[in-house]
Order: C-alpha cells, then sequence, then structure tokens
C-alpha cells in the first residue's frame, strides 16, 4: 500500500498539535518510499531554513529505512533515492526524520526541523507516526 495524501496530512496535523504543545515553531515533511515530497507544511515563525531540513531527514530516513539519527548509511540502501538528491533535495543526518514502516515495507518517512533540540524535533515526528498507527493498526 503507497503513502496517500491524506494520510501524510494527517500524521502533518499530528506534528503540529505536538510542536504547538511545546511552544514550537517548527516544519514537518512527508515523502513516499522513493523520497518524493508527498506533503509539507511550514509552521509561522519557522526558521527559514527549516524546511530544507525536515525534507532533508525524511529523505535520510527513508534511505536509511530507520531514524535520520541513526548510524552511517551503509549498503545498497543508500541508493534507494539516489534520483532525488541528484535532483539537488537534501540529505540531512540528525535526528527528526523517522521511516514510516507498514506491514514490514517502508512506505516513506516524516521529516521535522525547527525545534529548539534534535529531541524536540524527534518528538513531534513521534506524534506524526503515532497518528498513522492509530488510523492503521
Amino acid at each position: 500500500m503507497a503513502l496517500r495524501l491524506a494520510e501524510a496530512n494527517r500524521a502533518i496535523q499530528a506534528v503540529l498539535a505536538k510542536a504547538r504543545d511545546l511552544d514550537l515553531n517548527i516544519s514537518v515533511s512527508v515523502c513516499d518510499a522513493d523520497g518524493h515530497l508527498v506533503a509539507h507544511q511550514r509552521m509561522d515563525g519557522a526558521f527559514a531554513e527549516a524546511p530544507r531540513a525536515s525534507i532533508g531527514m525524511a529523505i535520510a530516513s527513508v534511505i536509511l529505512g530507520r531514524p535520520s539519527g541513526d548510524d552511517l548509511i551503509e549498503g545498497p540502501e543508500y541508493f534507494r533515492a539516489a534520483t532525488v538528491i541528484g535532483e539537488g533535495a537534501p540529505l540531512i543526518r540528525r535526528r527528526g526524520g523517522l521511516p514510516i514502516i507498514r506491514a514490514g515495507q517502508v512506505e516513506g518517512a516524516l521529516g521535522v526541523s525547527g525545534g529548539h533540540s534534535n529531541e524536540e524535533d524527534e518528538e513531534c515526528a513521534l506524534a506524526g507516526i503515532g497518528a498513522l498507527e492509530k488510523s492503521n493498526p
């Protein structure tokens, strides 16, 4: 099953709600299994580089099939989204990007940037993943 726009938007709304709870102005991006952007939101007051960072963390996470802050990229998974990177999309290896995994398959990833720490970015991202898990048990 491919990640749908409605699902990406549901995850984004959960991330934005968590960011508001934490009094953060963030950017959130959701990409598909190939690293192509599905949906994106930038909150008022988020710093100018936050969108590119959130996209880069989502791409890193989908390539890795695990959180963007995990250990070095190894093996063929690095090349899964090589076309997207070749087109100029960033690849950012720090906490804040999480894969969307369903039925054992990586269907996409979610990246968040703009918190006061990488931990806050990842906490917001977890809220988005949680929203998807609730709607797709």
